[in-house]
């Protein structure tokens, strides 16, 4: 008997209600799709539905499921099918009176969906029209196709998914005495596999370390910390793989393979590993962002600016504010972005401010991992943090939900569940029914950061799929697809519509109330600065009424911050 989880995420403004039912051999079909004896109902925007089946013994063929389900409204019908052939499980899903977007499959109206036992397998729709319905494992370029629908949004209104530690998928070179793949590794993809699989988001540390042939020092994406006065003492790690690897696979995908997306590199955690462990100096960095620059090796399609613009980079304030259309609509390719999370700075009068590096100023993200390996924990702890950003967070801010486990520790027997990439892919299999719910236009993550984008397969450590650059690109991620990239097309209609459950009219009032304090109280902190400090008169005539008032919104602040927690927080 095998068995696993099948997650249904409706990212469509009608409700999906299951019409009609049957199984044979797939023992808990039909009690989980008409439960209590009533057909199961997955709510509009947001509504989910995590079926756990159970394929019993019996031979190959035998098993069969159909569940027909219907949107409420515009009646679009299409039915979950579940079959067993020559010892393979299969799930696909017929689309019988419309169409969907973004798939490449022989059949127009069906779309296959690998089984993976004892893991979950998604089936997630979003959009509200067959213009613009796109499913689980949708589109390569899925920037491009959801232009027409957040093409005019600023950044800070978009969702997309985004690898950990994304340099992270290999070895390179000996790490230290207490560190492997298993314990550092935190993909199975390679960057290539990762942009393929939905990633525009790319967390890379890079290092300074010896190269494999040990003739040079080059720079490498590592994964080192100090444990202190942890059990391992002092630095602890592993390099992956080297810079000029990263850059290739971008343009790979990005101008080779010509998919017009937007991919963001951001730097952060520079460590020479050769000489201490220290922080990267300012001329490391700049020796780096001459690897990225480079107009032969470097990034191709690296973004300096929206169309048509002509000032210095360096007064871009906010990237965040540029619309999506500002750096891959209106003609242009695709765009690489590379940002800084680091205290290194690149000056004005820089030969580097003109050339499409950002300063942390310019591109603020909020990313506050959970210091769990424990999947309650996170989900926890990540779901607050989302919340209290949906309202307290500065406009020129990123959330970043980081779903993402602390490394275990590895038990004796060396078992596959204290692999940190293993440990990884389970915590990923939770996002789809603990996210989608909580989101509406005031509170959703920007980025969906987790360890093994794409998935693995949990029979062979490996992945076993080696690069093949003449094989089809679906060759380079396993049964996990582009869930993730579906997920956040999903999240981008969520934050889309204003009524109905999307719509929290409490939760609006709130963050009013909050703007408009929050803003006279940076007026009162702005004049209070511009006084004269050496008009004493002036001073005292003015500080009693200021500081009054100063801390009256304070304390309303206060009132409201405990409104949001009774409102929110209970929730999660």
């Amino acid at each position: 008997m095998s068995s696993g989880f099948l997650d249904l995420v409706n990212g469509t403004p009608y409700d999906w209600v299951v019409a009609s039912t049957a199984h044979h051999h797939i023992n808990s079909w039909t009690p989980q799709f008409k439960p209590d004896e009533e057909f199961l109902t997955i709510p509009k925007k947001g509504g989910t539905a995590r079926i756990y089946l159970e394929w019993d013994d019996a031979p190959a063929g035998s098993h069969k499921g159909e569940a027909e389900i219907r949107m409420r409204g515009p009646e679009y019908t299409f039915f979950l099918h579940a079959k067993s052939t020559g010892g393979q499980k299969h799930i696909w899903v017929e689309f019988r009176n419309f169409s969907v977007q973004g798939y490449d499959e022989s059949d127009e109206d069906t779309l296959r969906i690998d089984w993976v036992e004892e893991l979950d397998i998604a089936f997630i729709l979003s959009g509200d029209n067959p213009s613009n319905f796109f499913p689980t494992n949708g589109p390569v370029s899925w920037m491009h196709a959801s232009l027409p629908s957040i093409g005019n949004r600023p950044l800070k209104r978009i969702c997309m998914p985004g690898s950990h530690s994304s340099g992270m998928c290999e070895q390179t070179g000996a790490g230290t005495a207490f560190a492997d793949d298993d314990n550092c590794c935190t993909q199975w993809q390679n960057i290539h596999g990762q942009l393929v699989a939905g990633a525009r988001y790319l967390d890379i540390q890079p290092c300074i370390k010896m190269s494999e042939d040990g003739e040079s020092y080059k720079f490498m994406c590592g994964r080192f910390d100090n444990t202190g006065s942890h059990a391992l003492m002092g630095w602890q790690g592993m390099s992956g793989l080297y810079i000029q690897d990263v850059i290739d696979q971008i343009n790979q995908f990005l101008y080779t393979e010509d998919n017009e997306e937007l991919v963001i590199l951001n730097l952060s955690r520079g460590c020479n590993v050769e000489d201490g462990y220290r922080d990267f100096t300012d001329y490391e960095w700049y020796r780096l962002f001459d690897m990225l620059i480079d107009p032969k090796t470097g990034l191709q399609y690296i973004w300096t600016g929206p169309k048509g613009f002509k000032g210095d980079p360096a007064e871009i304030k906010s990237l965040w504010s540029y619309t999506l259309n500002d750096f891959i609509g209106k003609g242009t390719k695709g765009a690489a972005v590379v940002i800084i999370s680091e205290s290194c700075s690149i000056a004005p009068e820089s030969s580097y401010a003109m050339k499409g590096i950002f300063n942390k100023s310019q591109c603020d993200i909020y990313q506050s991992p959970t210091d769990s390996d424990s999947y309650t924990k996170v989900e926890q702890d990540q779901l607050e943090k989302m919340y209290n950003h949906g309202l307290f967070s500065s406009d020129d801010q990123l959330f970043a939900l980081s779903w993402t486990c602390s490394p275990p520790d590895m038990d004796e027997t060396g078992d596959m569940n204290s692999i940190l990439r293993v440990h990884g892919d389970k915590m990923n299999k939770e996002i789809y029914s603990s996210v989608v719910p909580k989101v509406n236009q005031l509170v959703f993550p920007n980025i969906l950061l987790v360890d093994c984008i794409g998935g693995f397969d949990p029979k062979n450590r490996s992945n076993g799929k080696p690069f093949d650059a003449s094989a089809k690109l679906e060759g380079y991620y396993s049964f996990q697809g582009r869930n993730l990239a579906s997920l956040a097309m999903a999240i981008n209609w969520l934050n889309t519509w204003d009524d109905g459950m999307a719509r929290d009219y409490e939760a609006t009032e709130i963050q009013a109330r909050w703007d408009l304090l929050a803003s006279r109280l940076k007026d009162l902190d702005r004049k209070e600065n511009n006084y004269n400090s050496d008009s004493t008169i002036r001073l005292t005539q003015h500080y009693m009424s200021w500081a009054a008032e100063t801390m009256s919104i304070r304390n309303e602040l206060a009132q409201i911050q405990n409104e949001w927690s009774v409102h929110y927080l209970t929730r999660v």
